[in-house]
């Protein structure tokens, strides 16, 4: 919740003139995002230790793609945003990546407590997740600004999208069953 909440206070900072204030509150980003990374790695692996007893293999290892594109998508567009801090607009476009990444779960949850399917949630949930850096693309193009961040944000969303639909295959299941003997 952190996390969210200075992903609305600080543009709120910028917006209001206060940008001595938003650097010196960004600085927390460079704790709290690490620990968010940890922290989501965490949620994943203790989900699959807790329900390996009880759930197929084949299960377990289709669900880890959720957990793993949400760390290292995080980490990715934390570590642009923190690179890039003093290039306010690829900064920008790489910190609202990190607030797209928890449009998922909320909206997934949202979709299954109305009757949609797990799956079907999810892919719909990774349809506004790709659809939403690619307005951003449209529009940096539209307007001629720089596009690379939005394209790679694009990227990144559209091969976790990419990975759900995949999950059942056998090339999945052999690198999800690596990566769980690996780091769970």
């Amino acid at each position: 919740m952190m996390w969210m909440v200075l992903l609305i206070v600080q543009p709120l900072l910028i917006s209001t003139g206060r940008t001595k204030l938003h650097r010196k509150i960004g600085q927390i980003s460079w704790v709290l995002g690490p620990l968010v990374i940890f922290m989501l790695f965490l949620v994943g692996r203790n989900s699959f230790i807790r329900h390996s007893p009880f759930v197929p293999e084949k299960d377990m290892l289709q669900d880890i793609v959720l957990d793993m594109r949400g760390w290292v998508s995080f980490a990715i567009f934390w570590a642009l945003a923190m690179i890039y801090r003093k290039d306010s607009a690829s900064h920008m476009r790489y910190m609202i990546a990190t607030g797209i990444i928890a449009i998922g779960p909320g909206v997934g949850r949202g979709l299954i407590s109305v009757g949609v399917d797990f799956g079907t949630a999810i892919t719909i949930t990774d349809s506004i997740e790709v659809a939403i850096p690619a307005a951003m693309l449209v529009y940096d193009i539209y307007k001629k600004k720089n596009y690379k961040p939005s394209l790679l944000i694009f990227i990144v969303f559209l091969i976790g999208g990419f990975l759900w639909q995949i999950r059942a295959t056998g090339a999945w299941q052999t690198f999800a069953k690596a990566y769980a003997s690996l780091l769970y």
